[in-house]
């Protein structure tokens, strides 16, 4: 069995463990395996350009995307190379510097209508020559322009028809990597050059830009600073494998448009026509075509940003140094101290490579680190949650036998302040018993004697939870419970003398009322007498049951000095009695010392609880006190027998009837046993 702060320790292992397992992970990540992280570097990328100002270019680079083609025989078909053909002839009017044509030409185009046969077979075949192949009317209105091609790198592809047509006709061509040939990439970081054998060859944007120079394709070449290429006479800061980060300008969007549109003439008049000497990307938007414009874009107006080698260091330095710290946090603190935490450090990662990008022109990756973080405080606290649910559940059955409802969900509010295992306090014990509670085996018949107990360890069970205080044991003949734990009670004598008090008066009232019905049994003079003990002192508290039988119980010589006082009752000629701590605890009550409890080992100064303070500072009972004090004094001081029945007499004669019997025992132990005794010691200390 496992008390809380041992559950504490362990799930805050356990959140610690699962911290460092995501750190690692995203290390590994990161260094392994980069590739997987390009849609959060995407993300990451456009949130950083946020913080560039959002300026119009002055010559901006035009972006038309075609129609979808179809792919659906139930849809009329598009015809994206004849409406390709259609906007390059409407564009060229305007005299453009050049057009960049960013589509998949490998292949002829299969909505020709020479090659649909499954549309066209209703026609007379003199009236299908008739209609045109649209490659070939593509190729023509090519070869009219200024017009740049995209083009894959092998060059067993580039030379088979009917791509190397448009590429013969095509005033040059740029390089697109094979695999996003096809597709396309959205990436932000665009590769300027591309291997292809031992050679360099140029992307689409960096040989639109060596055009439009009004020069011959210059060599470009990587400079001995590491991290820039030399074009141009610009040294473009670019990563090790030649790739450049995109300028996304939000006034860019304005000029990205619809092949429709532009047909039809319903495009803005503020961004359309173009300027003469402009750029024109024509592509589709499953390719991003827009992408090559905004890397021309960048190139020309050469708003750069630095990519360092040391960026994935610092990132994995956050990721270890941050991610630690906010592992700890979250193990270890409460929840919105750990939330506060972490979004501090959030701020702190986003601030930095913003402040960075924005001013220094050096581009960070700020949202890899932050997504970390979160999911070391989501883990953490989910962990942490999920056990603490357990727990209180568990906590809830254990504990709601002993605890009163208010205190269980005090307990339950503050569960990593206890210690419920070896853990040594002081306490109040309190043991009840009802004296000759044998003689009812007899006069009782088995279901009238368990309605019997059941009744007053009922009551009394709701007295101890009244005054906070935590049940021990239950017996046929009263139980014990104590105050001062689980949970803290600074004044756990007061609420035990209370808790006395409340049972003695219940209990009176079960006699008045013959609420045990034994005059309807033909049981006279049965009246009911409780015998309490009360003693204050250390003990050791834990759970000592079994893993079946779960019981969180106290151990120490108070628990047995209030067993033992309780017994001691009848023989010391009153119903409640209290140690010398207690009493001690109680000193606005009235109290006088009885004759001593005999233990196994010991004697004990035993002392009658009799009110409160009422009665405690009344003149008649100070008067008493003096005279019992000056009796106990000759008797156990001074050892004066004689003096002491003397005095004894007196406070007999000054008592009220009710503690006759406290001197009737006196009188008893000081015949038959005084000279044997020795010193009184008190075992509750």
């Amino acid at each position: 069995m496992f008390d809380t702060g041992w559950l504490s320790q362990t799930n805050r292992a356990l959140a610690a463990v699962v911290s460092l397992l995501i750190i690692a992970i995203a290390l590994i990540t990161r260094t392994l395996y980069p590739q997987a992280l390009d849609g959060v570097a995407y993300l990451s990328q456009n949130a950083l350009q946020l913080s560039w100002s959002n300026t119009a270019p002055a010559l901006p680079v035009y972006t038309v995307h075609l129609t979808p083609q179809s792919h659906q025989q139930t849809q009329p078909p598009v015809y994206q190379r004849l409406e390709l053909a259609q906007v390059l002839q409407n564009i060229g009017q305007y005299n453009p510097k050049l057009v960049l044509i960013d589509v998949d030409l490998r292949k002829v185009d299969p909505a020709s209508p020479t090659l649909r046969g499954n549309i066209y077979d209703s026609l007379q075949p003199s009236i299908k020559t008739t209609y045109p192949n649209h490659d070939l009317l593509l190729q023509t209105i090519v070869s009219h322009h200024s017009v740049l091609l995209n083009r894959p790198l092998s060059d067993a592809v580039a030379n088979r028809p009917p791509l190397s047509n448009y590429i013969r006709f095509s005033r040059a061509s740029g390089y697109q990597a094979d695999e996003h040939y096809a597709n396309g990439s959205a990436s932000l970081l665009y590769p300027l050059q591309h291997s292809s054998g031992e050679q360099q060859q140029p992307s689409l944007a960096l040989m639109a830009w060596n055009l439009g120079a009004s020069a011959p394709p210059v060599a470009t070449t990587m400079s001995e600073q590491s991290g820039f290429l030399n074009v141009n006479g610009f040294a473009v800061p670019v990563t090790s494998t030649k790739e450049m980060f995109i300028h996304k300008a939000r006034a860019s969007s304005d000029y990205i448009l619809s092949a429709n549109n532009i047909l039809n003439g319903t495009v803005a008049a503020s961004v359309w026509p173009p300027s003469p000497e402009s750029y024109v990307v024509i592509g589709t938007q499953q390719r991003s075509s827009q992408r090559h414009a905004q890397a021309l874009q960048t190139l020309q107006n050469a708003r750069f940003i630095t990519i360092p080698n040391w960026s994935q260091y610092i990132e994995i330095t956050a990721i270890i140094l941050i991610g630690l710290s906010v592992t700890i946090v979250a193990a270890t603190q409460t929840v919105w101290f750990s939330l506060s935490f972490t979004l501090l450090a959030i701020f702190l990662v986003n601030g930095v490579a913003f402040h960075q990008f924005a001013l220094e022109k050096i581009l960070l990756e700020p949202l890899f680190p932050s997504l970390i973080l979160l999911l070391i405080f989501a883990s953490s606290c989910t962990i942490r949650r999920v056990t603490l649910k357990s727990h209180r559940t568990q906590t809830a059955e254990r504990y709601a036998s002993i605890l009163s409802p208010k205190q269980m969900q005090k307990m339950l509010n503050t569960p990593e302040q206890l210690a419920l295992e070896g853990q040594q306090r002081e306490i109040t014990c309190l043991s009840t018993r009802l004296r000759h509670f044998h003689q009812y085996y007899e006069g009782l018949s088995p279901h009238d004697l368990a309605s019997f107990s059941n009744s007053f360890q009922t009551a009394h069970l709701e007295d101890v939870h009244a005054q906070h205080g935590t049940l021990n044991t239950l017996r046929t003949s009263g139980l014990s419970a104590y105050w001062n734990a689980p949970l803290d009670d600074p004044f756990h004598a007061s609420h035990a003398r209370r808790t006395a008090g409340d049972m003695q008066k219940q209990m009176q009232r079960f006699n008045t009322k013959d609420r045990f019905r034994f005059s309807h049994k033909n049981m006279k003079n049965h009246e009911v007498t409780l015998d309490i003990g009360i003693s204050t002192g250390l003990a050791t508290l834990g759970e000592t049951g079994t893993r079946r039988h779960f019981r969180y119980a106290p151990l120490g010589k108070c628990v047995d000095l209030a067993n033992d006082l309780a017994r001691h009752c009848k023989e010391a000629g009153h119903n409640l009695l209290i140690c010398e701590t207690t009493r001690g605890q109680l000193p606005e009550c009235a109290t006088l010392e009885t004759i001593p409890v005999q233990t196994s080992r010991y004697q004990v100064r035993a002392f009658a609880l009799l009110g409160d303070p009422s009665l405690a500072f009344s003149e008649e009972f100070l008067k008493l006190k003096q005279m019992h004090c000056n009796m106990v004094y000759a008797l156990y001081e001074e050892e004066d027998k004689e003096k002491a029945l003397t005095l004894l007499d007196e406070c007999k004669s000054h008592c009220a009837p009710e503690y006759t019997a406290i001197y009737t025992a006196f009188e008893k132990h000081i015949l038959d046993h005084l000279m044997l005794h020795e010193p009184v010691e008190d075992a509750a200390q």
